[in-house]
């Protein structure tokens, strides 16, 4: 009887952890950091368009991003980026 309880223990245990492991790979994929944009026009230097806070989807590299201007961060620190109205 003991050993049975201690299997089903061991089990729940291991099929909490998988649980966990399976969710955690979402939870980093939003703090993913990019390159994004300071400010309008060519605030990126060889990237022109589009508005502060977006995404400059050629730059992969913390290195290159900052290189050209740049700034290496998350989506959600990008939005102070965002040119407010009024």
């Amino acid at each position: 009887m003991k050993s049975s309880m201690f299997g089903a223990l061991a089990a729940s245990a291991v099929l909490g952890l998988i649980g966990g492991v399976a969710f955690a790979p979402a939870a980093f994929a939003e703090e993913e950091k990019g390159c994004y944009r300071t400010e309008c026009g060519k605030s990126v230097q060889g990237h022109e368009g589009k508005c502060g806070g977006t995404k400059v989807e050629a730059l992969t590299d913390q290195a290159s991003c900052e290189a050209a201007g740049g700034a290496w961060t998350t989506a959600a620190d990008a939005k102070k980026y965002e040119k407010k109205d009024g």
